[in-house]
């Protein structure tokens, strides 16, 4: 999941501009197609930068298109040229640390991404500063990379003080809190990744698996190692074990896991069955009760409590 993170978020928004301007200039001066999209992004833009060498966009443009072709040398070139027009340019900043991360400079990319941290910090909108928090997780990706798990950990925890939902900083904190020997602290990191992204992510059940056996924990270690199972497309073993737990502390866990395995792999009628064992043992289960109607089955309504009666006594 971490992998598939967008690099930064100024990036993405040039990507995305960046596609508009290479179709629009190729469509006007009437080239054929031959060459792939990206490759002629790289030609007007590079045509572009020599018409206006000093339009900062138009390079920041032009960097955007190299990354993407793999040309790094060439996109560190583009960035370092915008921060000699402009050295707090945060997004050629941005660009130029996660190129030298690219080229494993992990040295150079932490020393530039704290250039921004400095940049910013203090600035009023701090607190809600996508590129700011950007900085922080990758400063905290480059600690933990390092093996520096206390510096991961004061990096993240910045990081998600502007953007708690971010899951990946999330799932990183729970890495550098298992590797630093705080375990609880890691599985109370590693569930909230899991609450904003839960399924097809593997990583963070199978650290929860090793967290939680580090606590003497066995049942809940033995249903995250299963989740990770499931996950990576190994139903058949994630089922085993987790009908080793049905009637443990992590029974509603694993009853809910059998449902979400059956239905994934169209087995509805098993599904309905688990999700209906889930409210046999808490009733009010919301999950269970999403997943059934989501089946299209209406779960059994909870009997009413009786209303207490008093008898009143004649004055």
């Amino acid at each position: 999941r971490t992998h598939s993170r967008v690099m930064r978020l100024g990036v993405l928004v040039l990507a995305i501009g960046f596609v508009s301007f290479g179709v629009i200039y190729w469509q006007d001066q009437k080239v054929d197609a031959g060459p792939s999209l990206v490759n002629r992004q790289i030609e007007g833009a590079e045509a572009a930068v020599k018409k206006a060498p000093g339009n900062i966009g138009i390079r920041l443009q032009l960097a955007t298109a190299y990354e993407i072709n793999k040309q790094t040398d060439d996109a560190l070139k583009q960035y370092d040229e915008v921060l000699k027009a402009d050295k707090g340019n945060r997004t050629a900043l941005l660009g130029r640390a996660g190129a030298l991360s690219e080229k494993g400079d992990l040295k150079g990319a932490a020393s530039t991404y704290q250039k921004i941290t400095s940049l910013v910090r203090k600035g009023e909108f701090a607190g809600a500063d996508p590129q700011l928090q950007e900085a922080y997780y990758y400063l905290g990706s480059i600690a933990l990379t390092q093996g520096k798990t206390k510096e991961a950990i004061t990096e993240l925890a910045k990081a998600l003080n502007i953007t708690r939902s971010d899951s990946d900083a999330l799932y990183l904190m729970g890495v550098a809190r298992l590797k630093d020997g705080s375990p609880q602290l890691a599985v109370d990191s590693l569930k909230q990744a899991l609450r904003f992204v839960p399924t097809g992510w593997c990583e963070p059940h199978t650290q929860l698996a090793e967290a939680h056996k580090k606590l003497g924990q066995v049942p809940q270690s033995t249903y995250s190692g299963a989740m990770a199972e499931f996950c990576q497309k190994r139903p058949d073993e994630a089922t085993n074990r987790l009908k080793t737990l049905v009637s443990g502390p992590v029974a509603v866990e694993a009853l809910m896991g059998l449902g979400l395995i059956a239905e994934t792999g169209s087995k509805n009628a098993e599904a309905i069955s688990w999700y209906k064992k889930v409210l046999t043992v808490e009733r009010t289960n919301s999950s269970a009760i999403a997943s059934l109607s989501r089946l299209g089955v209406k779960p059994p309504v909870a009997p009413k409590a009786k209303a207490s009666s008093t008898k009143q006594g004649r004055g």
